[in-house]
């Protein structure tokens, strides 16, 4: 062989793993122009989707045109909220002005408030609550700032809901058992310095009174929960595995959601109930997610999908189970598929998870870049397609 024919053929693989290595980067996200998404929202008709992420950059995702408009590089990375039935959404500069902003760049209003790290507003824009740092809680602004939560040490939230009857908190809890205090005594308003963390963990409130209707016990660690589109469930899971799926109007008697491998573990007879689980496949078996959880998400009114953690040395572990409101049961599984892997890599990343019940359109951040994954799903063939893969 001759030197310039060994040339040519060093040349040639050279050029290839290049070629593979660039391909594998664009493919799982590391050549994004934006980096890892901190938080996300998206329109209720499931159009458009909008995010910010750890640099302060605010991406608008127009989903069925499949474009990317960056609109601003000085937003706060916990801000971002879709407002319920519109194409409007709202967000927060790093001077603590909050902005809502419409789907073609227009800003509507604005108005300054304290740095938050957690805030939701009524479709009608005339709610609005939002937590400090220390996880403090306040409806409203500026010189009209109400306090809900000032009873609490330092610890922000993972969650903060807003339904037309209820406001949901949810943090980092420890629980020695499932139960509920319902109706707490303790003021939620304590001037006192001596601060008695009397409603961290998870507790839902009356958006009308801004009262607690209840304390929910049962979760352990860093906990994520979400309320059910007709306001008549609420899910909480958390990184130690324990998944509840809560009734409002029964709360008193929780469900302990089903697992792929066990079934739903009978606290009376100590023994695990595996009547109605679902044969798995072998792939299925190897590729489950953990039952630690990072988010739940509704694809459907009733419908819902929990996310669980995901190791960078288990990236194809994408198999998630999808359960139905009133039934603790698995009802069936999809994949999310691996490339590039979904932000289920961290317990703080349940605000990179947004979804369209209307629209059965599940978004999610990706955990090595700044784009996002786009899902339909099928709830007739309880399918999930990807149907956007952004960078």
């Amino acid at each position: 062989m001759s030197t310039l024919t060994k040339k040519i053929k060093i040349y040639l693989v050279t050029s290839l793993c290049l070629i593979a290595v660039a391909v594998y980067a664009y493919v799982n996200g590391f050549l994004s122009t934006t980096k890892e998404i901190t938080s996300l929202g998206i329109s209720t008709d499931g159009n458009y989707a909008a995010s910010i992420d750890w640099d302060g950059n605010l991406v608008l995702w127009d989903i069925p045109n499949k474009e990317k408009t960056v609109l601003a590089r000085n937003a706060n990375g916990k801000s971002m909220y879709f407002i319920p039935n519109s194409h409007e959404f709202m967000w927060q500069d790093n001077e603590n002005v909050v902005h809502i902003q419409n789907v073609k760049g227009e800003i509507i209003q604005s108005f300054p408030n304290f740095e938050t790290f957690g805030h939701a507003i009524s479709e009608d824009k005339t709610f609005y609550i939002s937590a400090n740092h220390s996880g403090k809680i306040y409806k409203g602004y500026g010189d009209n700032l109400i306090p809900v939560y000032t009873d609490t040490p330092i610890g922000d939230y993972e969650n903060l809901r807003l339904t037309d009857q209820y406001i949901l908190s949810v943090g980092h809890t420890t629980s020695s058992g499932i139960y509920v205090e319902a109706n707490p005594s303790e003021n939620p308003i304590n001037s006192d310095i001596y601060k008695r963390s009397s409603y961290d963990g998870v507790t839902l409130w009356d958006r009308k009174t801004l009262k607690p209707i209840a304390r929910l016990f049962g979760n352990t660690g860093e906990t994520t929960g979400i309320i059910s589109p007709n306001e008549n469930w609420i899910i909480t899971g958390d990184s130690n595995g324990h998944n509840i799926l809560w009734n409002i109007n029964n709360l008193p008697t929780p469900f302990i959601l089903s697992n792929p491998y066990n079934g739903i573990f009978n606290l009376f007879t100590e023994e695990y109930d595996k009547s109605r689980l679902i044969p798995l496949t072998k792939e299925q078996f190897e590729r489950m997610m953990r039952d630690n959880t990072v988010a739940y998400a509704f694809l459907t009114e009733t419908d819902f999908i929990r996310i669980g953690y995901i190791y960078d040395d288990e990236a194809n572990a994408t198999i998630a189970s999808i359960y139905t409101i009133g039934d603790p049961w698995i009802k069936g599984y999809v994949d999310l598929g691996s490339s590039p892997m979904i932000s289920a890599n961290n317990y703080f990343n349940s605000k990179t998870f947004a979804s369209s019940p209307q629209a059965h359109i599940l978004v999610t951040g990706q955990a090595h870049g700044g784009g996002i994954n786009v899902y339909k799903y099928n709830p007739e063939k309880m399918e999930l397609k990807k149907i956007w893969v952004a960078h």
